[in-house]
């Protein structure tokens, strides 16, 4: 029974008995040279490591932006603001009033000024203007109202919303200020105006329930100030935002958690003024009846593969939607009990040639890195739950089954990269203390032993299985993944017993990369 179905994206359904695939730490990726029932079309590769590029002060990372022309990047991280340059110089820009809570980021550019950059926190905006550097709390007297909760940038306006309001504004024209009170009402339904993003030059207004466009039309009065933008006719949608910060660009189009007249929690796009739902019923069943407005996102890009980055805090689940494949699979952190938690990244921006996310409890600061398997250090546990196994519910004898690993990649050691802006030092027994200087990039190779066994030389795959349709599980079931060099090494668990519906999973921690590129079970059907 060759490739069946065990590779695949997360899918549990709201009865396991249904459904109930896995996919965690794992992504798919489809081989479009191979056709459906081949060895390996789709493989299962591990998501990214996290690697401490520095740490700010010991906050939650609440939103970060890399500023036109690449120079700089902007992180919010508790009340204060930071900015980094292309050499990771960390530099204090300004405190906001708040602490707690997403931000929302953009810049312009002023013949004047040059490059600034605008945050608004719900409660105030803020502009930073980068050379000389000087920051300010915009004051009240800055356009019609102080506080906005999103901002985004078309045209060289500014745009930005009045919180529990069906308003939003604009900023003089290339100014960070809004000295003619450019203001503007989302009209065409009653909701309140939850969020906006500026795409394609136009002018998203998301409401609670609904959802228009707007566009530049110039200042067409003569001898009179007036606000720049118009809704454009025909663009009204039935579908609001349920989580403000949930927005996200993604490839030509962005993303978010929806909310109508109906419902809620249903992932999609708008493509043509049409919304399109790209979230699967699994999806949205981890996110019936739960809270979810506190849902934030963030997209990435690599290798071909572009991800929308979903996280709901207080589900305390992520969730991450492939373009490439179209599939979704699950990104989760483990805590020192090795239960799954929502991941650490808190928001993401691609800066200086890597993707750079921030952390939501601590303020370190990462580089996604799919050349390190672990979490700064701690352990990713990578797992796949296949689908149900039954034929008319009859008895089925497992004989073997074989999971195709990428062999070889047991470690002999790792390299360790420490990044710090302060002396500091790592102690090696027995080698000795090593004084890291300020900014000094350190490689040690070191080994991590437990009992004697340096941990991921000889890395193990556990598989255990349910013989009821997931409610229960069997013991877990251990072997070797292939020491290092070991290319023929084949991962096979014999004498798997019989059931009449069987659901197999298989689970690796070990700090490798851990790729799945098929399965194949030998198993026969009994005559009841």
């Amino acid at each position: 029974m060759p490739d069946f179905g065990f590779v695949g994206p997360s899918y549990t359904t709201p009865s396991i008995y249904q459904d109930a695939q896995e996919c965690i730490n794992l992504y798919p990726e489809i081989d479009p040279l191979k056709q459906p029932g081949d060895r390996g079309v789709v493989a299962l590769y591990p998501t990214p490591g996290l690697t401490k590029l520095f740490t700010l002060n010991n906050a939650p990372v609440r939103g970060m932006r890399a500023l036109s022309g690449g120079q700089y990047l902007v992180i919010v991280c508790g009340a204060t603001v930071y900015s980094v340059d292309t050499s990771e110089n960390i530099h204090f820009i300004g405190t906001l009033t708040t602490s707690a809570g997403p931000v929302s980021i953009t810049d312009n550019v002023n013949g004047a000024q040059g490059l600034y950059c605008y945050i608004a926190d719900g409660v105030n905006r803020y502009v930073w203007v980068v050379s000389p550097s000087s920051f300010q709390t915009l004051p009240s007297t800055d356009g019609p109202w102080q506080g906005a909760n999103v901002v985004d940038v078309v045209d060289n306006y500014i745009v930005y919303n009045q919180p529990n309001t069906r308003d939003w504004a604009a900023t003089d024209l290339a100014s960070p200020y809004s000295t003619n009170a450019y203001y503007g009402v989302k009209d065409s339904s009653p909701d309140t105006l939850v969020s906006l993003i500026c795409d394609h030059r136009q002018v998203y207004l998301f409401g609670e329930k609904t959802t228009e466009v707007w566009i530049d039309v110039g200042n067409q009065i003569t001898g009179i100030t007036s606000f720049p933008f118009a809704r454009v006719a025909g663009t009204s949608m039935q579908h609001g935002i349920a989580a403000p910060f949930s927005l996200a660009r993604f490839a030509e189009q962005f993303l978010f958690v929806s909310k109508d007249e109906r419902g809620q929690a249903i992932i999609g796009g708008v493509v043509g003024y049409q919304f399109q739902r790209v979230s699967t019923h699994a999806v949205e069943a981890t996110l019936a009846g739960q809270y979810i407005a506190d849902a934030i996102a963030y997209t990435y890009q690599i290798e071909g593969h572009e991800f929308y980055v979903v996280t709901f805090p207080t589900v305390d689940i992520t969730w991450v939607y492939d373009l490439q494949s179209k599939m979704w699979h699950k990104w989760l952190s483990l805590d020192s009990s090795g239960i799954y938690h929502r991941h650490r990244s808190n928001c993401g921006a691609f800066f200086n040639n890597v993707n750079i996310v921030g952390d939501y409890q601590n303020g370190n600061i990462y580089i996604l890195d799919f050349s390190n398997y672990t979490e700064n250090g701690n352990t990713i546990r990578r797992l796949r739950r296949a689908p149900h196994l039954t034929t008319d519910l009859q008895r089925q004898y497992f004989d073997e089954l074989q999971i195709q690993f990428q062999p070889g990649i047991g470690l002999n050691g790792q390299t360790f990269t420490n990044k710090n802006l302060s002396p500091t030092s790592i102690t090696i027994a027995p080698s000795g203390t090593y004084v890291i200087a300020p900014t000094q990039v350190v490689n040690i190779y070191y080994t991590f032993s437990i009992n004697g066994e340096t941990v991921g030389a000889n890395p193990q795959a556990m598989l255990r299985w349910s013989n009821d349709g997931g409610s229960t599980w069997s013991n877990e079931h251990w072997v070797g993944i292939g020491q290092i060099g070991r290319y023929k090494n084949r991962a096979i668990w014999r004498r798997l017993g019989m059931a009449r519906d069987r659901i197999f999973e298989v689970s690796v921690s070990d700090p490798i990369k851990c790729v799945i590129v098929s399965a194949n079970l030998k198993a026969s059907v009994g005559s009841n």
